[in-house]
């Protein structure tokens, strides 16, 4: 049977200013060296990534009646992203996020829109059976639907569905619900910040470790230095590729994607996989946007064996 993935979640255009000037300074104009219109959101670029790398995957979410939803839906379609449940209304506009790049650094200010309008009232056990992963990204700008995610998740297990839960950064610093869901997740995905944040610890082991405790696979995304996730009783440290990085937009989402492609089509152990989600994140980073890379499985191979740090065939 075709192994087939549920990405749900956010659906947003992403516009990026490069190369700006300087920091945004109160009540003066800087300048930026370049400017584009890209899909965004987390859930999205995820979809795209796996899609690229070969996967079948479907989309469930909220987009508007709008240019910036069909931006949205077409360009999943181009993809090859099954977009039969996505939504579309004319309440509420798609939502947007302005990228500032300053030097490697990034800011963003989000329109939620359609992300918060999102209440994924229409998903049940009917829906979820015909897929075998579920995957859910950016829960704490989707407002209406977060209440959701427990039962959601219950019924995923219930199927005998694996799941996998990227939270991105939560304002408030609260994480609520969160608790509830690490015991239903299969894989937990954070950055860093997230990851400290969450657990309240001084440092990225005692963080792995304190999820580990509470989530069955908590991997943690390092950026530059790789990724840690423990086995057993020890701390593990995947490296990352060293790039020229154009733009990291989307990179954190690169790796889930390539990660659970690596487990599911490639039959790779988790050191593996994360090893091939570290290096699809890196080459990502080689282009400007969330979804440009575009990268297929045989280019993330080929990326890592250029680098030294070959994966094996495909």
């Amino acid at each position: 049977m075709t192994k087939r993935l549920l990405a749900i979640g956010d659906i947003n255009v992403d516009i990026i200013l490069g190369g700006l000037a300087s920091l945004p300074v109160v009540d003066r104009e800087i300048t930026c060296e370049s400017f584009e219109l890209t899909m965004g959101s987390s859930a999205a670029i995820f979809a795209c990534a796996y899609a690229a790398l070969g996967g079948k995957i479907s989309f469930l979410g909220l987009a508007g009646q709008d240019p910036y939803g069909d931006f949205m839906v077409q360009g999943m379609k181009e993809f090859g992203i099954e977009t039969e449940l996505i939504e579309r209304t004319s309440q509420v506009k798609t939502g947007v996020t302005v990228n500032l790049i300053h030097g490697a650094t990034r800011s963003q200010v989000t329109y939620p829109g359609t992300i918060a309008a999102f209440t994924g009232e229409r998903i049940d056990e009917s829906l979820l059976s015909g897929f075998d992963h579920v995957h859910l990204a950016g829960p704490y700008q989707q407002t209406r639907f977060r209440p959701r995610i427990a039962d959601l998740l219950q019924v995923a297990r219930r199927l005998g569905l694996s799941t996998s839960l990227d939270t991105q950064w939560d304002a408030t610093e609260r994480w609520e619900d969160l608790s509830n869901w690490m015991p239903l997740l299969t894989y937990l995905f954070v950055n860093q910040d997230e990851a400290l944040s969450i657990s309240r610890q001084s440092n990225v082991t005692d963080a792995v470790s304190w999820l580990a405790q509470r989530t069955t696979f908590p991997i943690v995304k390092l950026g530059a230095d790789g990724v840690a996730f423990k086995l057993a009783d020890r701390v593990f440290q995947v490296p990352s590729y060293p790039v020229d990085v154009v733009d990291t937009t989307g990179a954190g989402d690169s790796f889930d994607a390539a990660f659970l492609f690596a487990l599911r089509h490639r039959g790779n152990d988790v050191t593996l996989a994360a090893a091939f989600g570290a290096a699809a994140a890196a080459r990502s980073c080689q282009f400007v946007g969330g979804v440009s890379a575009r990268s297929t499985c045989d280019e993330v191979l080929a990326f890592a064996s250029e680098h030294g740090k070959p994966l094996g065939r495909r």
